[in-house]
């Protein structure tokens, strides 16, 4: 299993996770503390292409890039 909290590089988007989990996510009705906890920790931009890692906690979709 993957320790996300430990990840060193992952701290300069911890912010940008709370604010999504609180802009984004609570406001939708969405609070189940399991799920809130998930999405505030897992490091999204890790799992896009490096291009595209500033937009990973956007509210809007990211292209596939599959043509």
């Amino acid at each position: 299993m993957v320790d996300f909290k430990q990840d060193q590089g992952d701290d300069a988007y911890k912010l940008t996770r709370k604010r999504m989990v609180e802009q984004q996510l609570k406001p939708r009705g969405i609070n189940d503390p399991l799920v809130l906890a998930a999405m505030e920790t897992v490091p999204r931009h890790q799992f896009v292409p490096e291009r595209w890692q500033g937009m990973a906690y956007a509210d809007s979709p990211l292209p596939i890039e599959q043509g």
